[in-house]
């Protein structure tokens, strides 16, 4: 076991961002890139997820609280790679295990380098939309997680975080450009990795959970033969959330990940994505509806399985 201090990672050069949520308690236990405080500017809200796994020990903040790049978050103890029953055995491998740790000690590593091309992930089918900052410039030091661009639609504005550790090589957007999934953003020299062909989806993969402002993917329960209850998620607490939009329709085919309904807080917005690909069945919410925690959204009959017996 070994313990770290979560810092406050960049945040395009903001100072004295206000915090507006706590995402987690002394004692819980996380996973890389879960959300653990939100933070606002004039500009956006955004999450600041995890960079390790492991349990919460500490907390150096509080809602209300003002941080800035560099502020201590929290203090976290680091889980081992496998399990913690044999811990003489496992801890050498506790110390490699987290990823960002290891990366931020080979700067100088050109050789095991590869160019990674680094997209716009999934933002809820939303096209066009203004690229509001750009974070970054070109030959920056970017850690896995550092918001490189700041998007606006009409709905609400989200960061876009890097999905490796690298170095920006170069830059194919600016502000003031306008973009859609899977536009190119920049190339990223990232550190150990794979080639950029392989590495590519793995990074949209990555980016694409926290492009929808953190929002989990809504947990899904069998109701009968292949069709399945899709509720609302884990929304940080709120009740009595409004629905903004809903962006599906009875006899839609929806993918994994896309968009199904838009909520609204007094903090922000933000689009709750199918947890699975199949065709709605039928939706239990319209526009205007209030939900919270649990609230059934609507039935899905999955790719791949039976129809609902008669």
């Amino acid at each position: 076991m070994s313990t770290e201090i979560i810092r406050v990672p960049d945040i395009g050069g903001a100072s004295d961002v206000d915090v507006i949520e706590v995402s987690v308690q002394v004692g819980d236990i996380i996973e890389v890139d879960q959300s653990i405080i939100v933070l606002e500017t004039d500009k956006a809200s955004m999450d600041v997820p995890s960079p390790l796994a492991g349990k919460v020990t500490a907390i150096s903040v509080k809602e209300g609280d003002t941080v800035s790049e560099g502020s201590d978050i929290l203090t976290l103890e680091v889980e081992g790679a496998a399990t913690t029953e044999e811990p003489g055995k496992e801890e050498p491998k506790t110390e490699a295990a987290p990823a960002p740790a290891p990366a931020a000690e080979k700067p100088a590593a050109p050789a095991a380098s590869a160019e990674q091309t680094v997209s716009v992930p999934d933002i809820g089918g939303a096209t066009g939309v203004d690229v509001i900052e750009v974070c970054v410039a070109e030959g920056d030091e970017v850690s896995e997680g550092d918001s490189i661009i700041v998007l606006e639609t009409d709905k609400a504005s989200m960061d876009i975080p890097s999905p490796v550790t690298g170095k920006v090589s170069k830059l194919l957007i600016k502000e003031g450009d306008t973009v859609s999934e899977g536009d190119d953003i920049l190339v990223i020299l990232a550190e150990g990795a794979a080639p950029a062909e392989a590495a590519a989806p793995v990074a949209e993969a990555q980016e694409a959970a926290p492009a929808q402002e953190a929002a989990p993917a809504p947990a899904a329960a069998p109701v009968a033969g292949g069709v399945e209850a899709v509720n609302v998620p884990d929304i940080g607490g709120a009740t009595d959330v409004d629905v903004i939009e809903v962006s599906v329709a009875v006899g839609d085919k929806v993918e994994e990940g896309d968009s199904i309904i838009v909520l609204e807080t007094d903090k922000a917005s933000m689009d709750i994505p199918a947890p699975k690909s199949g065709t709605v069945k039928s939706l239990s919410i319209k526009e205007g509806d209030k939900v919270s925690e649990g609230t059934l959204i609507l039935e899905l009959e999955v790719e791949g399985s039976a129809p609902a017996a008669a």
